[in-house]
Order: structure tokens, then sequence, then C-alpha cells
């Protein structure tokens, strides 16, 4: 019983010395190793977890590490293996996207058919707005003048502009949503 007590103390021992180990390595190699794999990547989120998974692969072949001093060496080797494995999964993944076909992009007839009841609905509840509130919609929505084009069109302020939008909008809402 003695001697498990012993074994267990010395087990968890190890296991302290082992992790303040890793953490001193951290401490000493983070910001090296963010900086060249960033160089590499160009991505600040992917680059965190390639040098997060860079660390686990260290944590997990500590044991195996004999000299502190070289293990920025072994990490910048994990660190663009990683990369070159997200790299690889990525073409991979782009790949099979542009593989993909939809089976049908045309719409069937129903959907046709409901589609331009809805325009018709939509040109009906237009054609009820006040006539410079028409005017602003058509020319923002159908015919893509920004705010600053209109206005110097029309005469008239971008705040005007917008508040006439928001109206037309906030009507166009209402009435469809009947």
């Amino acid at each position: 019983m003695t001697h498990l007590i012993l074994q267990n103390k010395n087990n968890t021992s190890l296991a302290n010395q082992q992790e303040e180990r890793l953490q001193r390595i951290i401490d000493q190699t983070y910001d090296k190793l963010f900086g060249v794999l960033f160089a590499l990547c160009k991505d600040h989120d992917l680059c965190a977890d390639l040098v997060q998974q860079a660390y686990i692969k260290i944590w997990e072949h500590l044991d195996s590490i004999r000299d502190d001093e070289k293990v920025m060496a072994l990490l910048k080797v994990y660190g663009r293996n990683l990369f070159l494995d997200e790299l690889r999964k990525k073409a991979r993944q782009e790949q099979a996207l542009s593989q993909y076909t939809p089976e049908s992009t045309t719409p069937s007839p129903e959907e046709k058919l409901i589609e331009k009841e809805l325009q018709r609905k939509l040109q009906v509840t237009i054609n009820k707005l006040p006539a410079q509130q028409q005017q602003i919609f058509r020319m923002h929505k159908e015919q893509a003048f920004s705010y600053r084009q209109i206005s110097s069109r029309l005469d008239i302020t971008t705040g005007t502009i917008e508040t006439q939008m928001n109206r037309a909008l906030k009507f166009l809402r209402k009435e469809l949503g009947k």
C-alpha cells in the first residue's frame, strides 16, 4: 500500500514537472512561433489554431524531447506541416464543391407562377406609394442609384431620401405582409 502511495506521488510530481516544462516552452517560443506561422497563413484565427495544435503535438511527444533549446525547430516543423495539412483540406473541400451540381436550378412552373404573382403584387403595392417616395424607391432599388446620386438628380437632401426610403419600405412590408 505504501508503495502505491509513493508511486502516485511520483506520477503526480512527474506530471506537474511536465506541465511546468511545457509552460516554460510556451512562454519562451509563443511569440516567435506565432510570427512564423502568421507569415505563412496571413490569418490570425487560423494561426492561433495552428499554434495551439503545434503545442498539443509537443505535449504528446514531450517525453521524447531531450533538448528544450531545440524545441523551436520542432515547433516550426509541426506548425508548417499543420498549415500544409490545412491547405490540402481546403483544396479537397473546394474540389468537392466544384464537382457538386445542384439537381435543378430551373424553377418549376409552379415556382415561376408564384414568382410572377409576387412581382405583380409588389408592383401594385409600389404604385400605391406617394409619387416622390415611389420615384426615390424605384431609382434606388430598380435602377441601383445611390442616395447621393438621387440627391443630385432630384435636388433633395440625402436625409430626405433616407426618410422617404424608410417610409416606403415600412409601407411595403405592412402591405405585403397582409
